[in-house]
């Protein structure tokens, strides 16, 4: 498929997640507005430097952007007088980033591979997916303390991939370490690394 790439710092984009961005540079505004017309998602990807100013050219590799990204689509939420944006990323799920496809745009256009994960929590990682949900809802109470906005995301939260994700999203500080769990295949495998996360105090 083909995505417009958002290079950001600090910033992953988990699946099952919704992420709010604040956009504010013409060529990023361009972006959103061209996935909105053309129904292509957006992947953030991840980078340590945003400083980058490259061109690029057709064929080439994304090498300064981590290879596997979150990607969905831009709900707007305001257009400001001065042309920013408020929005919602709502996610379709991560990818692995390809190489540019098209170029003659501000920002990057490149192809990604989509890549499925197994959602199926197994009975062997439903205790440690239990006290994940426990201090998430504990933070919740704590630092959501307007009890309809808390509601509302808590209803959100069906799925143990939607729980992760928020967790990883708000839970845990380190930017490395919500890559290295975006980078999970495997909803297993996702819970049993953010429990011990939180075990060992890697998190809020």
């Amino acid at each position: 498929m083909k995505v417009f790439v958002f290079p950001l710092g600090k910033v992953v984009f988990q699946p099952s997640t919704s992420k709010p961005l604040n956009i504010f540079e013409p060529r990023y505004i361009q972006m959103v507005k061209d996935s909105l017309k053309t129904g292509t998602p957006i992947a953030i990807g991840h980078v340590d430097n945003t400083d980058i100013e490259h061109k690029y050219f057709v064929g080439e590799k994304l090498s300064f952007v981590r290879p596997v990204a979150g990607f969905g689509l831009p709900l707007v939420l305001e257009e400001r007088a001065d042309g920013s944006l408020l929005i919602f990323l709502q996610s379709q799920g991560k990818c692995l980033l390809g190489n540019v496809t098209e170029v003659g745009f501000p920002y990057i256009v490149a192809d990604a591979q989509p890549i499925l994960e197994n959602l199926e929590l197994s009975q062997s990682q439903s205790a440690h997916f239990m006290t994940v949900h426990k201090v998430l809802m504990g933070w919740l109470r704590a630092n959501i303390p307007d009890p309809a906005n808390r509601e509302q995301l808590i209803r959100n939260l069906q799925t143990p991939s939607e729980v992760i994700g928020c967790v990883a999203s708000y839970l845990i500080l380190d930017n490395d370490l919500q890559q290295l769990i975006l980078e999970i295949d495997d909803i297993n495998e996702k819970v049993h690394l953010v429990q011990g996360m939180l075990a060992s105090g890697e998190a809020v």
